[in-house]
């Protein structure tokens, strides 16, 4: 089983940790008789509910909670190839699980474009829809597609098309392998699909406001808006600037969504708003954000708020990343303090605020169980840092390698992947409660993958429809490559 290379000298590791507020947190045992312990119990364990929704596994990452934990059993050992296909892809589009098929495709390809669903059990080819590529100029194209588990069981596969024309909305027997209507929504734009509602942002000019519109199953039908957030600003009129809306959270039938509000002083900032997606009536907002950067400007004395960022949904609670806990610098100096807070779902009080370290960045976050995973970098160390989710302690911390990626978890374990000096991945588990290592493996990085577009706060990959592999209910990895597709179990 082989360990994390620690990527700094031992001296320097010892004088950061001993520096700390937060040295007394334990590291994790990778001893075997720990390890047995961790897997005897992650085995005997029941299944834990990660979030309260319907069609948990129709998400980008896993639940609409954005919290990366699939509700899946967990990878207690290394995994391995089980299938692989190889029908000639020149790129694909993220695959989506329902059922027992996984569903990807691309019509970036000659002979075999369109939709594809495969057998999660063989790899097998079930069906293929090739006309979707035939429309909108998308032939030779990959495009960014999103797909959405309906109540009904179909799949909802939102495809914008090439030539300018409206984006098609096709609804997908699964079982029948065909399209079988296309959806004409009340309201279009950028779309997204939490706890059984579809919201689409807009924003109208004319009466100086954005806007989130809720549709109907159908998006046929406008269930309520909500107007209460500010117009998109021209992106070099400050450098701070960052989208009106982040990608949003939900769960419990409340949406989470970090946005400008209306009312807010200049410089604005996103704060986080909770949404009824019954009514669409905001429940709460967070208006509690330091201070980070302050200071004289043409305009006078100008004070810059931190923003909420993207929020994640885990343990009841609401996780957004704050800067400038350690007050507020001269405009221009990087933020001082960075830390993580927990907002009650159902009230937006705040529940506690993680201790900042001087220097410290947080780069990504996964739930795992009862323990917030965080992956953090201190000058040239990174390190992971397990939080316990029902106060903020920290609970453990590990060094790890310059170059680990913290990626999603799934039935308490947490999963990391390393590029190796033969650019293959080393993939490896850890247990959340304990944060020790449990398995260690190379997969091969030949078109594979398993760094990419995990991280809630950098956006790393920057592709919209999301990673390239997920985690299914059976606890296997089902993937696609740029020339197939692949389970690992």
């Amino acid at each position: 089983m082989k360990r994390f290379a620690l990527g700094i000298g031992l001296l320097g590791l010892s004088i950061l940790l001993s520096a700390s507020p937060l040295a007394a947190a334990v590291i994790p045992d990778d001893s075997p008789a720990a390890r047995d312990a961790a897997l005897s119990r992650l085995r005997a364990a029941p299944p834990r509910e990660v979030c309260a929704e319907t069609l948990a596994m129709s998400s980008t990452f896993g639940t609409s909670c954005a919290s990366r934990e699939f509700p899946a059993l967990p990878i207690l050992t290394a995994p391995r190839k089980a299938w692989e296909v190889k029908p000639g892809w020149w790129g694909a589009w993220s695959p989506f699980l329902v059922g027992d098929l996984m569903l990807t495709g691309s019509c970036n390809n000659d002979g075999n474009e369109g939709v594809s669903a495969l057998d999660t059990k063989t790899g097998r080819f079930v069906w293929r829809i090739a006309s979707i590529c035939a429309a909108g100029n998308r032939r030779g194209s990959m495009g960014q597609v999103a797909f959405h588990e309906l109540p009904s069981g179909e799949v909802l596969l939102i495809y914008p098309r090439e030539n300018g024309e409206p984006t098609d909305h096709y609804v997908i027997d699964v079982k029948a392998g065909r399209i079988v209507r296309t959806l004409t929504p009340a309201r279009r734009g950028p779309t997204r699909s939490a706890g059984g509602v579809f919201t689409v942002v807009n924003q109208s000019t004319a009466n100086g406001h954005s806007y989130i519109s809720a549709l109907s199953p159908e998006m046929d039908r406008i269930v309520w808006q909500n107007f209460d957030f500010r117009l998109a600003m021209p992106d070099n009129l400050d450098p701070r600037y960052t989208p009106t809306f982040s990608a949003p959270a939900a769960s419990g039938g409340v949406l989470y969504q970090t946005a400008r509000s209306k009312d807010q002083p200049e410089p604005p900032t996103r704060q986080l708003h909770a949404i009824d997606l019954r009514t669409g009536r905001t429940l709460w907002r967070h208006t509690a954000q330091p201070v980070v950067e302050q200071g004289n400007t043409s305009a006078g004395v100008t004070s810059y708020r931190s923003d909420d960022g993207l929020p994640m949904v885990a343990g009841g609670r609401v996780i957004i990343r704050v800067q400038g806990l350690l007050g507020p610098v001269r405009i221009g100096l990087p933020p001082a303090g960075e830390g993580l807070r927990a907002l009650d779902a159902r009230t937006g009080a705040t529940l506690w605020t993680t201790t900042p370290v001087p220097g410290q960045t947080i780069i990504n976050r996964v739930a795992v169980g009862d323990i917030l995973a965080v992956e953090v970098e201190t000058g040239n160390v990174r390190q992971i840092w397990g939080y316990r989710l029902v106060d903020g302690r920290l609970a453990w911390r590990r060094p790890v390698a310059r170059g680990a990626r913290l990626l999603a978890s799934s039935g308490g374990v947490f999963y990391v992947s390393e590029r190796t000096p033969a650019k293959d991945f080393q993939l490896q588990g850890f247990d959340g409660e304990t944060g020790l290592l449990l398995w260690s493996t190379v997969l091969p990085g030949h078109n594979l993958d398993f760094d990419g577009r995990w991280g809630i706060q950098d956006g790393r990959g920057g592709a919209s429809q999301g990673p390239s592999w997920r985690i299914g209910r059976d606890g296997a990895i089902y993937g696609v490559t740029l020339q197939g597709a692949f389970k690992l179990q």
